[in-house]
């Protein structure tokens, strides 16, 4: 990661430097500019001490850490630019560099970080291996994305970071469309908010184990702080990147670095309210490595099994409009 930072940081500074420019000059107060910084583009280092013993109490200090998630909505607005493109084979070729380039360029910006890399390597293979058509199986690309990371810096398996970024998205992309399926709901509110819920199930069947291995203390509002934090901490990232897009002009008319602050403090006052009445945390005094070893060979093992038989785990049906 170091050597390709130093090969395009004199590329990759001046638009680090007109995000922050943009940042500093639209939200002014030092806390939620910080923040800001830290969602956006992964610098946390002056972030509040407060705000941050609150998000890892409650097991969300993830949400603040650059990740697939952000690198999911960069993805989904520069496809929307690329949307208008007709659907011929060289054109498509062209809407697939431009993608891996400002892919990369984001990443790097980010300090390449280790899990905006992973999410980074995983998109990649995800979109040439869609350009081929070749066979989607998600455990395919996450497998491809973990070998050529090992293979240029094995190490990287021992970060815990690294570890549960991996675990969050085999989480959302196994586990999830399980957990979803349990229930049909037609009425769209209703289905978003189980979306949500089941994306926040999902990731804490697989990163959970870790966290208590590591940790040895589990957050008893660790599922409701992680429901309500992600979406609306996704509008916030929205929100941001609009911004940065935006020319200065529009952006002082809309008045939307005052939206967003008020928005920004208004979430840090749930985030505190929830610390605050969260009950204390559970703790254990012993979780070996083997306890870890045997839940997730059980976990694959259940994968495995899915994938051959295609059969639901559970399945319940209901038609709530």
């Amino acid at each position: 990661n170091s050597f390709l930072i130093e090969i395009f940081e004199p590329y990759i500074q001046p638009i680090r430097d007109i995000i922050l420019r943009k940042i500093d000059l639209f939200i002014v107060s030092n806390s939620n500019n910080q923040f800001a910084k830290a969602l956006l583009i992964g610098q946390k280092s002056n972030i509040d001490n407060a705000t941050l013993e609150a998000y890892t109490a409650l097991g969300i200090v993830h949400i603040i850490a650059i990740s697939g998630m952000h690198l999911d909505l960069v993805a989904n607005y520069l496809t929307k630019i690329t949307g208008w493109l007709p659907r011929n084979k060289y054109l498509q070729l062209i809407e697939l560099f431009f993608l891996i380039i400002a892919i990369s360029a984001y990443t790097l910006v980010a300090n390449a970080s280790p899990s905006i890399v992973r999410a980074a390597i995983f998109f990649c293979l995800f979109k040439i291996g869609s350009y081929f058509n070749l066979h989607k199986y998600v455990l395919n690309s996450i497998a491809g994305g973990l070998l050529i990371i090992l293979l240029f810096h094995c190490q990287t398996i021992w970060h815990i970071g690294w570890q549960l970024s991996y675990a969050a998205v085999i989480g959302i992309h196994v586990v999830h469309p399980w957990i979803s399926n349990i229930f049909r709901l037609k009425n769209p509110a209703i289905s978003s908010i189980w979306n949500n819920f089941s994306i926040t199930i999902a990731t804490q069947i697989t990163t959970l184990p870790l966290l208590v291995y590591y940790f040895k203390t589990l957050s008893t509002g660790i599922i409701l702080s992680n429901m309500m934090m992600i979406p609306l901490s996704n509008l916030l990232l929205e929100a941001l990147i609009i911004l940065v897009i935006l020319p200065v002009y529009w952006a002082k008319t809309l008045y939307w670095g005052q939206i967003i602050e008020f928005y920004m403090q208004k979430i840090a006052q749930l985030v505190h309210y929830i610390f605050t009445i969260s009950p204390q945390p559970l703790h254990f005094t012993s979780v070996g490595i083997y306890y870890l070893l045997a839940y997730y060979l059980i976990f694959l093992y259940l994968c495995l099994w899915k994938k051959r038989y295609n059969q639901p785990l559970f399945r319940f049906s209901t038609k709530m409009d």
